[in-house]
């Protein structure tokens, strides 16, 4: 993958409770450690491409690809601030399993 490709900055982030102070706690999203800033290419999918993609049984309307990190799951989401887009990740796909690259099916919050 040349580094060109990669021409967009994202942040993956998880949840994470806080306690309230009253007994209860607040869950909110924070960028995971060392993952604030990271190189992505993002693709919007034709509708062909969803229709194969709906077979997940969500609507993926995005492919992210990244380098390879490990720790990523789909219980996180993609903060893209230059567009204020956020994605909940469906799918990641190690190509090869040769930890180069991430490749992740992405839903948009709307």
């Amino acid at each position: 993958m040349r580094s060109g490709q990669l021409r967009h900055m994202i942040a993956i982030q998880e949840q994470t409770d806080t306690a309230d102070g009253m007994g209860g706690y607040t869950t909110a999203w924070a960028d995971v450690s060392g993952m604030s800033s990271v190189p992505a290419a993002i693709w919007p999918l034709k509708s062909a491409e969803r229709i194969d993609a709906m077979k997940l049984e969500h609507e993926v309307t995005h492919r992210i690809r990244i380098r390879y990190r490990s720790g990523v799951t789909t219980k996180m989401r993609i903060y893209w601030s230059d567009k204020t887009k956020t994605f909940n990740i469906v799918s990641i796909i190690n190509p090869d399993e040769r930890n180069i690259m991430l490749e992740m099916l992405a839903t948009e919050e709307t």
